[in-house]
């Protein structure tokens, strides 16, 4: 690590963590963007899960309303603390939802929203101003709903009445091209005629899943994976002790949500249910397999968030053991870890780890799909069992 991280890690232990200190390139271009007066109509922040993009289009959007800018927004000024539980009147936030038979075209994005789902909604973006790295995730949600797009169409070209510019920020952009991509579609006609003094920010870690002609329209914000000792700091900030801070860095692999989700639990017992999982979905056994599919189907109704965790899970021990198989020097303080990988590699030499890592992947994508998760979750152990023997899988859905 170099010195200057070393100095901004102590930093933000010192002072409350502001956004230049976990992205400071990105921050610094757009930055330059508002102090020459180059500002787009439409940005794209791409980045891999959990690197604080949904945070940096938040501290942007501030800096474009804060009334006495500078490298930052002041987070004093009317128009910042506006922003604390993002209520300012120049921000709309745009999240997926879930569907339903009842909706009109003349509908509102909320007017046929579960009374439930509409209370966690409301406490969610409340929660995202407060905590930067939290996740809104309305339960059941697979989309951005076309009436969400068709709402936004309504309200975007009308003059605002406050100081500063308008912001949409659209969090998982990518989910506008699920089902027939009407809301991706939708959305581009005000790409193609953007409205004056008005910004949106599509954040997205699955940039492929947009249509071409929207990444056209939208300037590029490329965000890299928050580095182990940021991770670390913010771990420790968090009331975590230090050397179990410094060995969930390592497990996250600059995933900040997963690091927090590990956070919650016994480090030492997540690796080990990663190694049991990994066992049981590379070993053939017919019970087993059973159990996985019975109980991991169940979970992902019921629990999603569980059961992409135990995913997350399955996908790092597979990286980690690509890594081992490189050469890399790393997990040094996990020993056992790094034997088990070596092991692993040794019975599959032939393993395609990058391949197994993608149906992992999709196998979480299914669940905003809507596929039936049996079938799925059949399809991934006979795939991966494929995989591990250096072949192309053929899917069984």
């Amino acid at each position: 690590m170099g010195s200057r991280e070393k100095t901004r890690s102590r930093k933000m232990v010192e002072q409350k963590m502001i956004f230049p200190d976990l992205q400071p390139i990105k921050w610094d271009s757009l930055l330059r963007a508002k102090s020459n007066n180059r500002i787009g109509s439409a940005y794209l922040f791409a980045g891999p899960k959990g690197c604080g993009k949904e945070w940096g289009a938040i501290e942007f959007a501030k800096l474009l309303n804060c009334e006495k800018p500078k490298k930052s927004p002041c987070d004093q000024c009317p128009s910042c603390s506006k922003f604390y539980g993002l209520q300012h009147p120049n921000l709309k936030i745009i999240v997926p939802l879930p569907g339903s038979d009842k909706a009109s075209k003349e509908s509102g994005p909320l007017d046929n929203l579960k009374k439930d789902d509409l209370e966690y909604l409301t406490l969610a973006i409340v929660k995202k101003g407060e905590d930067p790295f939290y996740k809104i995730n309305v339960p059941n949600a697979r989309r951005i709903t076309i009436n969400t797009i068709r709402d936004l169409r309504r309200t975007i070209y009308l003059k605002s009445q406050s100081y500063g510019r308008k912001v949409v920020i659209i969090f998982d952009a990518h989910l506008l091209s699920e089902g027939m991509g009407e809301s991706a579609n939708a959305l581009l006609k005000i790409l193609e005629e953007p409205p004056e003094n008005t910004t949106l920010i599509l954040v997205t870690d699955k940039r492929s899943a947009l249509l071409p002609t929207i990444i056209s329209r939208c300037q590029p914000v490329n965000f890299s994976q928050i580095s182990f000792e940021l991770i670390r700091t913010i771990l420790e900030s968090e009331g975590i002790k230090n050397d179990r801070a410094i060995q969930i860095a390592m497990v996250a692999g600059g995933n900040i949500h997963l690091a927090r989700e590990l956070g919650t639990k016994s480090g030492e017992d997540s690796l080990i249910e990663a190694e049991a999982l990994a066992m049981l979905v590379a070993n053939v056994n017919e019970a087993g397999w059973r159990k996985f599919i019975d109980s991991y189907a169940m979970m992902a109704s019921r629990k999603p968030g569980e059961f992409k965790f135990r995913i997350y899970l399955l996908q790092l021990w597979f990286h980690y053991a690509y890594r081992v198989r490189s050469g890399e020097v790393f997990l040094a303080s996990l020993p056992s870890l790094i034997t088990s990988l070596e092991k692993f590699n040794l019975a599959y030499p032939n393993a395609d780890l990058a391949g197994i890592n993608q149906i992992l992947e999709e196998t979480t994508e299914s669940l905003v799909r809507n596929f039936y998760t049996p079938l799925t979750l059949t399809n991934l152990l006979i795939s991966i069992q494929t995989l591990l023997k250096g072949k192309e899988p053929i899917s069984v859905i």
